[in-house]
Parts: C-alpha cells; structure tokens; sequence
C-alpha cells in the first residue's frame, strides 16, 4: 500500500510539472502576440536558420514576429523573402537597419532592427526592405585558409630568390660596407680638416704660399 501511494505521489508530481511548463510555454508565447498589424517584407541573401514565428525586435525591444520565410527569385538570383508583422504602433525608419541576430543558449534567431535617425522617414506599411546579412564563419575560415596559403607562397618564393641570388646580395652587402667605411672616413677627414671642402680638389692648403 505504501508503495501504492509513492507511485501517485510520483505521479501527480510529474503531471504538476508538465502543468506549470505548459503554462509557461503558453505564457512565453502570449508575449509574441501580434496587436494591429503593421506588415513588412524584407529581403536577404542568407538567413542563416531564420525560422517563421521567430521575435522581431525594434531597438531591443519586441514588437512582432516573423510571419513567413521563403525563396524567391530576383533578376535570377536566389533571395530569401522575410514576411514581418509587427504591433499596429510600430514605426520603422527608412534608414533604420535590418539583422539577424542569435540569442539564447540554443541559438534561437531573431529579427533586430535598428530604431535609426530622429527626424527620417517612417516606411510605409507592406513596403519591401533590403536586410543585412548575417555573418557566414565559413566564407571568413576560407578567406584566412587562402590569406595564409598565399602568404606561405609569397614567403616560399622570397627564400627562392635569395637563394637563386646569393653570390650578388653578398657583393652588394660588401660594396655597401665599403662605401660606409669610405664615407666615414670622408667625415673624419673634413671634421680634421673643414679648408678642403672649400678648396674644391686644390692640393694647396690657404696657410702655404703660393709661387709667383
């Protein structure tokens, strides 16, 4: 009978639980319900796992969801259209920007759009925007892998050219020592002796007297 009794208890613990996350899950999605309707299209090339229903936010702050997310074809490229419905008192700027941002430990995606400049232009309802795409890690992990390969290159053929010139970068290296030593002592000589630089190559000091 005792054992009888801590199995419903088990129970009826178990179905309380299932209760309260239903009712959170119900209340969580209260918070997304659309009031009004204020309707735009967006269009990306990447989305990057953006899924209908996802939070739409304006300056932080929700204001709608994503209604609907689908290809479309423009001048025969691939898009993605992103259907927006957002609270009837949302206002969007024409110049405000559009994102996709990522939030939460599982990554869930969400629409962020930035709340723009005071005094531009509110867009009109069901008006078709341009997005920002997301950022794609691959096409950077590529970009880098290339960056080093060209510089592992570049690198490669800097050693096969001092080593196909060797014999010639050593001569210059000596003939550039030389002509240091060579215009050291140059220096030397005029800081002992200033009156040759005026003499301009005449071998007769201004002290000595010259023959008549």
């Amino acid at each position: 009978m005792a054992k009888f009794n801590n199995e419903i208890k088990t129970g009826i613990v178990v179905v309380a639980a299932v209760l309260v996350f239903m009712y959170i899950s119900a209340m969580m999605g209260g918070g997304k319900k659309v009031i009004g309707g204020y309707d735009l299209n967006v269009i990306f090339n990447y989305v990057n796992g953006l899924e209908d229903k996802a939070p739409v936010k304006l300056a932080g702050v929700n204001v709608g969801e994503v209604k609907k997310v689908e290809h479309i074809y423009d001048n025969d490229e691939t898009k993605v259209l992103v259907q927006l419905t957002l609270n009837g008192g949302t206002k969007v700027r024409e110049d405000s920007k559009i994102i996709i941002g990522t939030t939460g430990l599982i990554g869930e995606k969400y629409i962020e759009i930035t709340g723009g400049k005071k005094g531009s232009p509110i867009v009109k309802k069901g008006k078709t925007l341009t997005g920002v795409d997301p950022f794609v890690m691959e096409e950077l992990i590529a970009k880098v892998d290339s960056a080093i390969q060209d510089l592992q290159k570049l690198m490669g053929d800097a050693d096969s050219v001092l080593v196909e010139n060797k014999d010639d970068i050593r001569v210059t290296i000596m003939n550039l020592k030389d002509s240091s030593e060579n215009l050291k002592e140059f220096s030397d000589e005029v800081k002992r002796n200033p009156w040759k630089l005026l003499m301009k190559g005449k071998e007769v000091p201004p002290t000595a007297n010259p023959k008549k």
